[in-house]
C-alpha cells in the first residue's frame, strides 16, 4: 500500500511540475522584436561588480543622444553619429552612417554587435538597457565592474 501511495504521489508531484521553457522561449522572442527600431543613448551607469552599487553615472550630451542606435529585422546594426556645429550651435550629422552585422542569442540573452558583446538587461517598447558583456575593473576592487547603457525611443 505504501508502495503505492509513493507511486501516486510521485506522479503527482512529476504532473504538477511545469516546464516554461516555452514560455521562457515566447519571452525572448518578444524581447528579440522589441530592441527592433532607432534607439538614443542618453545615460551611462557603472556599478560596482560586486555589490552592483553605482560607481558613476553621466548623462549624454545633446548630440550624443541624437545619434540613432538602429537595429533592422534584418540583423543589421545602423549608427549615425552627430557632433555639435559650434558656429550655428545645432547638431548635425558626420561621416555616413556606419552599418554593422548584429545576432541575438535567446537563451544567454546576448546581443552581439559586429563582435562585440552586451548583455540586454531590460527592453521594452520605450527603454533599452544594454550591459557590456566584458567590462574593466574600474575601482580596483579585483572584480570586473558593469557598464549599463541606457537608451530611449
Amino acid at each position: 500500500m505504501k508502495k503505492v501511495y509513493l507511486s501516486l504521489f510521485t506522479l503527482i508531484l512529476l504532473g504538477s511540475c511545469s516546464n516554461n521553457d516555452s514560455e521562457t522561449t515566447e519571452e525572448n522572442k518578444n524581447q528579440s522584436q522589441q530592441f527592433i527600431g532607432k534607439w538614443h543613448r542618453y545615460k551611462t551607469v557603472i556599478l560596482n561588480g560586486k555589490t552592483d552599487i553605482p560607481l558613476s553615472s553621466y548623462d549624454h550630451a545633446k548630440c550624443e543622444i541624437e545619434a540613432i542606435h538602429e537595429f533592422t529585422t534584418n540583423s543589421k546594426y545602423l549608427l549615425t553619429n552627430y557632433v555639435l556645429n559650434s558656429s550655428t550651435q545645432q547638431c548635425q550629422q558626420i561621416g555616413n552612417v556606419e552599418t554593422y552585422p548584429y545576432s541575438y542569442t535567446t537563451s544567454t540573452n546576448i546581443l552581439d554587435i559586429d563582435g562585440e558583446r552586451y548583455y540586454i538587461k531590460h527592453v521594452d517598447s520605450k527603454e533599452l538597457i544594454l550591459q557590456d558583456y566584458d567590462y574593466y575593473d574600474q575601482n580596483g576592487d579585483g572584480t570586473k565592474d558593469k557598464r549599463l547603457n541606457y537608451y530611449k525611443k
